[in-house]
């Protein structure tokens, strides 16, 4: 026998183990198909299950369970469908009119809109014309206040020329009074003269009458005197002034009122400081 037929013989010896063990396998496994189709429920062991025929009734009765529930889901399907069909009926329904709704809505927005764009725009102008007016008042009591403060110039001016208007008014009054006495001391004074053989004409000019009083202000080299036109007391005239019989110096009348008068005293007659309470008495001019 050559090597070939060797080699067949060898696989022939292993091929027949191969298919000795198959049939091994095969009948170790082997089952009872009638048994396993026909295993009642009250016979099966734990961890069995019936047999196909018992499994097949069971499956068939659950697919009728089944089916009578998919039946009656179908059915509540179909009712909830109508009642969906009618929630939404009732959906569009409330939609269509809910869309005629904002329709409004947005042609109401719209004509909003453009009544608030005229008035921002009238606001617009009314600002620029509120501007232009607050410009305008602002210059008007600029000019008011010009002419308040002119206004309040000239009422003080007439105040002070009303009130200088009375002071002269008195003034005057005062003068009218003193030229009735002054004009009956005259005529008085006509007659004692005509009694002593005299005039007026033949009288010295230049006789200032004897007159006492009290230096009642001093200021600024000036000082006011308790004598005034009254007692004959004229512009021009001087006032010696002295104090508990010490000379201080000389004064000369500036202004005459009736009862006072001012005057300035004279710096080279000066000999001590003049204040108020000291005496003047007036002298003869030669």
């Amino acid at each position: 026998m050559n090597v070939i037929g060797k080699i067949f013989v060898f696989a022939v010896f292993i091929m027949s183990l191969v298919f000795m063990t198959f049939a091994v396998a095969i009948f170790a496994s082997r089952t009872n198909w009638e048994r396993e189709v026909n295993r009642k429920p009250e016979e099966v062991r734990a961890g069995e299950k019936p047999g196909y025929k018992f499994q097949i009734q069971a499956a068939e009765e659950e697919r009728e369970k089944l089916k009578t529930e998919i039946d009656r889901l179908k059915t509540e399907i179909a009712k909830e469908e109508a009642a969906r069909d009618q929630v939404i009926a009732k959906l569009q329904s409330a939609l269509g009119e809910k869309d005629g709704e904002l329709a409004k809505l947005r042609e109401e927005k719209d004509k909003r809109e453009t009544a608030q764009q005229d008035a921002l725009k009238a606001l617009g102008e009314k600002e620029k014309d509120l501007t232009a007016a607050v410009m305008q008042v602002k210059e008007l009591q600029e000019k008011v206040t010009k002419q308040q403060v002119a206004v309040d110039e000239q009422v003080g001016k007439a105040a002070v020329i009303a009130q200088q208007l009375h002071a002269k008014e008195a003034e005057l009054e005062i003068a009218k009074e003193r030229k009735a006495q002054l004009e009956k001391q005259v005529a008085s004074a006509r007659i004692l003269l005509a009694q002593s053989g005299l005039t007026i004409d033949t009288l010295p000019k230049d006789l200032v009458p004897k007159l006492e009083g009290a230096v009642i202000a001093v200021a600024d080299g000036a000082i006011e005197v308790s004598l005034g036109g009254d007692e004959g007391l004229q512009e021009g005239h001087t006032l010696e002034v002295y104090r508990d019989g010490e000379y201080l110096g000389r004064a000369r009348v500036r202004t005459v009122m009736p009862d006072r008068a001012i005057a300035v005293l004279l710096r080279e007659y000066a000999r001590g400081v003049v204040q108020r309470g000291d005496k003047v008495t007036t002298r003869l001019k030669s």
